[in-house]
């Protein structure tokens, strides 16, 4: 088998198990992805996040949305990607209010509404990623369209950080030279 059709069932599985998923399953433990980034993010005074991109959580991927809102009652700026399918970019938007500020884009998901500004790519200081699988030293196999390879090389001051089940763990990911690893991956069991 080459490295296409591996990577293609690796997907493949990995999604079903993740689907399989009970909801309340889904639920703890995205609640603990989320309090072990939180976590890392205080104890990071190195860094100053407070400029942060949180991809809004669809389907049965981890749920980001009480992340959002703790980050944006902290003050934070968060920011939230559009999908543009013509271009094959994500552009990044901030949003101030998950209720105003949000729309449904076709593919299902929401995203930021026009009227929410589109901002610096180069002063974005984290990026939470979504994937499908994630291997230890942070490789990542997304939904097979490639926007965040695209995007993530654009923004070059930013921290870039998975959020995965630990059923989304891979041992190897065939990564493919395109292919733009992020620098930490969490699951409920913590950093990777």
């Amino acid at each position: 088998m080459d490295d296409t059709h591996e990577r293609e069932s690796i997907r493949a599985e990995t999604l079903r198990q993740r689907e399989n998923l009970s909801n309340a399953d889904r639920t703890l433990h995205s609640k603990q992805i989320v309090h072990n980034v939180l976590k890392w993010i205080e104890q990071k005074e190195s860094y100053s996040f407070d400029i942060v991109m949180v991809y809004l959580s669809m389907k049965s991927e981890v749920e980001t949305w009480e992340l959002c809102s703790v980050l944006l009652k902290q003050g934070k700026q968060v920011i939230a990607p559009v999908v543009d399918i013509e271009s094959g970019k994500l552009i990044p938007r901030r949003i101030q209010n998950l209720e105003d500020d949000l729309v449904k884009h076709r593919y299902g998901m929401m995203e930021p509404n026009e009227s929410c500004p589109v901002f610096p790519h180069d002063q974005i200081q984290l990026i939470l990623v979504p994937g499908v699988a994630f291997d230890s030293v942070g490789n990542r196999l997304g939904y097979g369209k490639g926007y965040y390879d695209r995007f993530l090389p654009t923004c070059p001051n930013a921290v870039t950080i998975g959020l995965a089940f630990q059923i989304q763990i891979a041992e190897n990911l065939y990564p493919q030279p395109w292919d733009v690893p992020v620098q930490h991956v969490f699951t409920e069991n913590g950093m990777l």
